[in-house]
């Protein structure tokens, strides 16, 4: 469980990082959509892609993000089946709706840590366009106003006007280049910043390097060139300096880290105060500082402890410890150092020495990350990337359009032990002849890492799939030659995708199941192959088989419904909603899916899956500070088959997590089979803080007498009681309270049909996601 929870974690982090990217992309598209002819083939395109958004950050517990996602898909999904464009006021309404979005996805990134996009001015001065062809797009998509030039004086005369956030020129302006670095520190005078400038070079020339350099050139690229490094890079220099600075100051004296981080804040450092030393490990993994600001004496752990703890964690070897303390002992000093500190500062804190000693190590630190690879993103063992590393990767990629000449893809090998009683030593030694043979085999731009330790994955690009299948296929085949004893059998799924939309996740769910699908057989390469996406929607006898397969491969999508108290606006709870797309707009909502797994017998299997996502959501919204409750609806087979208990106990340890705010909901009729083994399994639930709902509640005499048997928190009426008269509710709503229950009414596509009565009585109704039409 810890192991699956920390993939989580990093897989989420990963898709964080590139979601300014995702929604540039995203806003892109409707711009290019609205300015052009009409096309209902691109806006199907866009609406996938918000699906998919909608999807993944449901996954993850971002029910804000997921439900402006849900909102936008909603309203563009009218117009695919709409004979008529847009009106002026409709596209408005969707500029809006991104907007709201955008406004979201800052939200998550700043909380993550993840800087908001700035636009920014790049000046290229190229003397051909190949040099760095695809550079002025991918600028583009990260927000930049992109300007070409072809003669030094046009950029001359441009700086006078505009100064830019960094230029990019080529080797051949070189020579010519000093009349406009004196215009440049002109302005950069005037305006007390500093312009980045990339060199882009077709020699390996050490004169022509000397001349970059002595020219104040900050970087230098050698053609054929890596797009997404140079894109990186002018990013890097287009940024203030300082914000890219990230401190963890861990001090137990609030008053002091409080004074600590307001100092820095001021110098436009971002900071997070940890004054709990045992909390330390789990701040690491969230914020991902660039250093760390320690107390060297806290009680329950020391600053030496810690930071001979931190050093001991690969992916922070090399981030920079900085000690405070009043501590006048040098050899107390000399210890800390020893550890693996990288300075000591003297209490009291002067603000001036403070600012300078962590610019000084953070940018040191960034120097030596940039000249070799940095330990941190590699394996020990293997010296294959680490996982975190590869999922940023990943998440990039698939986070790009890549061009119709290109195919990406996903060689997952995994171990299968055939003797459990040989030694690990000798499944580590085959482990590290692994990653040398498989280094040896790859390009240059391809990107294996250690997943863990029964498995290794490698994203690779090739002009097209048959390139990718013949890697693996020669991959395997050296691996079999590699075997010594019959240690580890080594099985080969590959994931390809090129144009369409897929997110890292599912990707990678679909590699490793091709691997899976092959372990134990004669056979070591598979490719997978999608079934959960027909060319076609399926037809009825499809869909069992189709259920399965997302089941086992983790592939509904998630969303939230908000529920609101009628006549507020904040949200207090959420519906939360699986539903499972086809192509051509087809999808099972959640009462289908349901009732398809109860008719599989896999009815327990997905509620715990849903609870397993209920839990993500309920940890991401107390990470905020905010208490809310989730409503996930319950197969019946889950109380019925007595392992559920016992089960979200377990998920409950493991998270460190208690069972407020997880809401079960079970229709009432479904759990008249057998009363009394429902009865003990709710009392066990709320025994947990898990609260109960009964929906399709029919508010007739039997359903009232059910809900005072079984003390349900909450009751979901049936649609057909809103048809009840007004002087009809006030009866049943009362029989309801006397019973101690909540209402909550039933989602309608018009909710101006619900009477007043019921608004008026209700504790919870369903929010529309979507803006209407107008």
């Amino acid at each position: 469980m810890p192991e699956q929870l920390q993939i989580e974690r990093e897989l989420k982090a990963a898709f964080i990082h590139h979601l300014p990217e995702r929604i540039i992309t995203v806003n892109h598209d409707w711009s290019r959509l609205c300015q052009g002819e009409w096309d209902k083939t691109r806006l199907q395109e866009l609406c996938q892609k918000i699906q998919s958004l909608t999807g993944t950050s449901g996954g993850f517990g971002l029910i804000n993000l997921s439900e402006s996602c849900f909102s936008l898909e909603v309203y563009l999904g009218k117009f695919i089946d709409s004979h008529s464009q847009p009106t002026t006021d409709q596209r408005k309404t969707v500029d809006t709706l991104m907007m709201a979005l955008k406004h979201e996805a800052e939200l998550v990134c700043s909380k993550s840590g993840v800087e908001r996009s700035v636009n920014r001015l790049i000046y290229l001065l190229l003397s051909q366009d190949q040099l760095a062809p695809g550079l002025s797009g991918m600028l583009a998509e990260q927000g930049c106003t992109v300007l070409d030039f072809n003669e030094l004086d046009d950029v001359e005369s441009e700086i006078q006007r505009r100064l830019p956030d960094v230029l990019l020129i080529d080797d051949s302006f070189l020579t010519k280049i000093a009349t406009l670095n004196r215009e440049l520190a002109i302005q950069q005078e005037r305006q007390q910043r500093h312009v980045g400038v990339i060199c882009i070079s077709r020699t390996r020339d050490l004169e022509q390097r000397l001349l970059a350099l002595r020219s104040g050139v900050d970087a230098y690229f050698l053609v054929p060139i890596n797009i997404q490094d140079l894109t990186d890079r002018v990013m890097e220099l287009a940024s203030p300096k300082t914000d890219r600075y990230r401190i963890l100051i861990v001090e137990d004296d609030a008053s002091q880290a409080d004074f600590a981080a307001t100092i820095l804040r001021k110098s436009g450092m971002k900071t997070q105060v940890i004054t709990d030393p045992m909390k330390v490990i789990d701040a690491l993994d969230e914020f991902r500082p660039d250093l760390i600001l320690m107390d060297l004496y806290m009680p329950a752990a020391n600053g030496i402890e810690l930071t001979t703890i931190i050093r001991e964690h690969p992916d922070f070897i090399t981030t920079p410890v900085v000690f405070l303390s009043g501590e006048q002992d040098t050899d107390k000093q000399l210890q800390a150092l020893s550890v693996g500190g990288d300075d000591f500062l003297s209490k009291p804190i002067r603000p001036r020495h403070l600012i300078n000693t962590i610019t000084n190590r953070v940018q040191r630190a960034r120097i030596l990350e940039k000249r070799h690879v940095h330990p941190s993103s590699r394996d020990l063992l293997t010296g294959l990337y680490n996982r975190r590393y590869f999922y940023e990767q990943l998440d990039r990629i698939t986070t790009g359009t890549l061009d119709h000449t290109t195919r990406a893809g996903i060689l997952y090998i995994s171990l299968s032990q055939t003797d459990p009683a040989l030694a690990d030593s000798q499944n580590e030694g085959y482990l590290a002849n692994m990653g040398n043979l498989i280094s040896g085999l790859l390009e240059e731009q391809d990107i294996p890492a250690r997943i863990d330790d029964r498995s290794i994955a490698i994203l690779v690009m090739r002009p097209h799939q048959k390139p990718i299948i013949a890697l693996a296929e020669r991959l395997a085949d050296k691996l079999q030659e590699l075997r010594e004893g019959h240690i580890l059998t080594p099985y080969i799924g590959i994931a390809t995708f090129g144009t369409e939309p897929i997110s890292a996740s599912d990707l990678l769910a679909n590699a490793s199941a091709a691997s899976g699908d092959i372990l134990g057989s004669s056979q070591h390469v598979k490719l997978y192959s999608d079934t959960l996406n027909p060319t076609e929607p399926p037809t009825a006898d499809q869909l069992p088989l189709l259920f399965r397969q997302a089941l086992n491969k983790r592939r509904f999508q998630l969303f939230f419904r908000t529920l609101v108290q009628p006549h507020r606006s904040h949200a207090l709870a959420y519906d939360l909603k699986p539903r499972l797309r086809f192509p051509g707009g087809k999808q099972l909502g959640s009462s289908e899916l349901l009732s398809l797994a109860d008719e599989e017998g896999l009815g327990t299997q997905f509620s715990q899956w849903l609870i397993e996502r209920a839990l993500i959501t309920l940890a991401e919204k107390r990470s905020e500070g905010k208490n809310s409750l989730i409503f996930i609806v319950q197969s019946s087979e889950s109380i019925f088959q007595g392992t559920m208990i016992g089960w979200i106990r377990d998920q409950l340890r493991a998270r460190q997590m208690v069972g407020a705010g997880l809401v079960f909901e079970y229709r009432i009729a479904e759990l008249s089979v057998d009363l009394k083994t429902a009865k003990q399994h709710i009392s066990q639930l709320q025994e947990m803080d898990i609260k109960v709902a009964l929906s399709r509640f029919g508010a007739n005499s039997a359903a009232i007498k059910v809900l005072h048997y079984l003390k349900a928190d909450f009751v979901r009426l049936a649609g057909p009681i809103l048809k009840a008269g007004p002087n009809e509710v006030p009866g049943i709503v009362e029989q309801i309270r006397e019973n101690h229950a909540k209402l909550i009414l039933p989602g309608v596509a018009d909710p101006g049909i619900i009477s007043p009565a019921w608004t008026e009585s209700a504790d919870l109704m369903p929010m529309l996601s979507a803006a209407p039409m107008p």
